[in-house]
This record gives structure tokens, C-alpha cells and sequence, in this order.
């Protein structure tokens, strides 16, 4: 024997096994598959015996639902259920510039700060204002108020 029919016959035993552990594989998704049908079969016997629909038995699970939709986001390769319902309410979803204009914005004038630096208080970092506000201090009045601010001026 050669070194050439050695290499084959390895090839064809790793493909013997890999077709044994496809053939194991397809018959426990046959099974699942019959799980399937049967479960279908016993939800709708179940609906039919209790009155009830498809709709209002989704509704009494939908927080089941829910956390396992939710719970998808969270895996690298979500089902594609995740996927579609995603592109569905991206579409769907109201655009920003639309919810933008229900909140009116003053057509006053903003109060100024004087000039100066500011200080923050809790994490000690200086802001100087020269003529308009720099961006953190900007950011500052956001998240604290123009009035909390305006006291955390040092000069």
C-alpha cells in the first residue's frame, strides 16, 4: 500500500462518520418536527374544547412571548422571527422629526450665563466662558438646569 491509499481510505472513514452523525441529526429533527404537528394538534383541540381562539391565547401568553422575543436580541444569530419583526416595526415606527414637533420650543430668548469659569461640584472640572457657552457647560445646563449652574460660578 502507498502512502496516497492510506490518506483516501482516512478521508473516506471521516466521511462515514460525518454522514452517521447527519443521519442521527435528521431523525431527531423528524421527531422534533412531529412534536411540532402534534402540539399544534393539541393547542388547537384545546381551543376548540375551552372556546377559545388562537388570538386571545397568544394575548394570555404574551408576556411569555415577549421575554422570548427580547431574549433573542440578546444571542449572536437570533431566529429569523426576530429578525422580521425587527424590519417590521422599523419600517413601522414613527420617524424622530415627527415626534420632534410635538414638543414647541420657547420663542423667548435663552438666559445667559455670565462670564466666568464654572466648576462642577461633584467631579471638580472647570469650564471657562469666554463669550458663548462651551460645550460642556452646555451639556451641564442640560442634565442640572440653567439655575443649579449658574451658582457653580467661581470668578
Amino acid at each position: 500500500m502507498s502512502v496516497f491509499d492510506l490518506d483516501i481510505d482516512k478521508q473516506i472513514k471521516q466521511h462515514q462518520q460525518k454522514i452517521q452523525e447527519l443521519e442521527a441529526l435528521r431523525i431527531t429533527h423528524e421527531k422534533k418536527l412531529e412534536g411540532v404537528k402534534e402540539f399544534a394538534e393539541q393547542i388547537q383541540r384545546l381551543c376548540n374544547q375551552n372556546n377559545l381562539t388562537e388570538e386571545e391565547l397568544y394575548v394570555s401568553r404574551s408576556e411569555q412571548i415577549e421575554n422570548w422575543i427580547v431574549g433573542m436580541a440578546k444571542q449572536d444569530n437570533p431566529s429569523s422571527i426576530y429578525q422580521n419583526l425587527r424590519k417590521h416595526f422599523a419600517r413601522t415606527a414613527p420617524r424622530g422629526p415627527r415626534a420632534a414637533k410635538e414638543e414647541k420650543t420657547s420663542s423667548l430668548p435663552k438666559p445667559k450665563l455670565a462670564v466666568g469659569t464654572y466648576e462642577h461640584p461633584v467631579s471638580h472640572q472647570r469650564v471657562t466662558k469666554v463669550k458663548r457657552n462651551p460645550r460642556e457647560l452646555d451639556q451641564w445646563i442640560e442634565e442640572f438646569g440653567f439655575a443649579v449652574v449658574r451658582t457653580w460660578k467661581k470668578d
